[in-house]
């Protein structure tokens, strides 16, 4: 899994490679990687407690530049990020997020009337109207300052972005991302990948 990501930053010009990991998964990670000169990268390790993921970008911010990608370690997809990241520039955003249009919903919608009748019933659509977020956001180092032990990106740190009224922009895609966070989706990519089909 890591291994797949490394090749697909690398694809996009991302040679350096910060990895936030809790003291658990430290010594794994770094006995599977090293410094990443076996895969023509550079990789640095940011060692934290259980301190959330904006915590654990605080933590980091000696080694993250003015401008970095988050890559949700569990995400697996084939979006353009080189296209994301001339998009970001190109807005002057201090925060990018990948939002999917592709991603079913996993339970079936229904809308009903007044007296709850049905009138409208889909089993696991694709909303397009409410784009996904993929777990890959781009980020000025000012994004940092907002980032607190026991805090969350997601939860909290965008939100108090937006309140601030910063320029926080969504890169729209329709490409498919797995995150392999659940036990279903790892079964279907690992199911996928045992027979040799393409994931995208």
């Amino acid at each position: 899994m890591i291994e797949y990501v490394i090749e697909y930053l690398k694809q996009h010009g991302i040679m350096e490679i910060v990895m936030l990991l809790s003291e658990n998964e430290f010594e794994v990670v770094r006995n599977q990687l090293g410094d990443g000169s076996r895969y023509g990268i550079r990789v640095e390790y940011s060692v934290a407690g259980r301190i959330g993921t904006a915590g654990a970008l605080q933590e980091a911010a000696d080694l993250l530049g003015e401008r970095f990608v988050v890559y949700y370690g569990d995400v697996l997809t084939d979006m353009d990020l080189s296209a994301m990241i001339r998009f970001h520039e190109s807005k002057g955003s201090i925060c990018t997020l990948a939002l999917s249009t592709s991603v079913p919903v996993e339970y079936g919608l229904a809308r009903i009337d007044s007296a709850s009748r049905v009138w409208y019933f889909q089993e696991k659509p694709v909303l397009r109207e409410y784009p996904v977020s993929m777990g890959i956001d781009i980020m000025s180092g000012d994004v940092i300052s907002y980032c607190k032990p026991k805090t969350d990106i997601a939860t909290d740190v965008i939100p108090r972005l937006l309140q601030d009224k910063k320029p926080v922009y969504g890169y729209l895609t329709d490409k498919r991302h797995y995150d392999i966070g659940t036990f279903k989706t790892l079964e279907e990519v690992r199911t996928r990948m045992e027979k040799n089909q393409q994931l995208f």
